[in-house]
């Protein structure tokens, strides 16, 4: 598991993207827009992560990636009906659970993927 001390200096670089995206904030690009909300959400996925045990954002893990078998299948079902709106909010819920899933196996170690 990441050192608290690489967990802060991750929030610290994400605060200031957020910081300077905020800046801009009314001229951002749809783009932007996304990056400001992803960057937001890591930034509170990792502050959470500072106060939790391994044990606990073990158990975070395995409910984020229950969570995404969920939302794979309601996804699917969605596109098989033809419902755009449901598929539309289901890839919503899908995106922000792949940022979670990814911001705690980053804080775990478990992937190389840099967030």
């Amino acid at each position: 598991m990441r050192t608290k001390e690489e967990i802060g200096e991750k929030i610290e670089l994400l605060n200031d993207k957020i910081a300077g995206l905020r800046a801009e904030e009314d001229e951002l690009t749809n783009e932007l827009k996304v990056i400001l909300a992803g960057s937001e959400l890591q930034s509170i996925m990792l502050t959470s992560t500072l106060v939790n045990s391994e044990t606990q954002n073990r158990d975070l893990l395995e409910k984020f990636e229950k969570r995404a078998e969920e939302l794979n299948k309601r996804y699917e079902e969605a596109s098989v009906e033809g419902n755009v709106e449901l598929k539309n909010q289901t890839h919503a819920m899908i995106w922000t659970n792949d940022i979670r899933l990814d911001t705690i196996k980053w804080v775990l170690e478990e992937d190389d993927e840099v967030i």
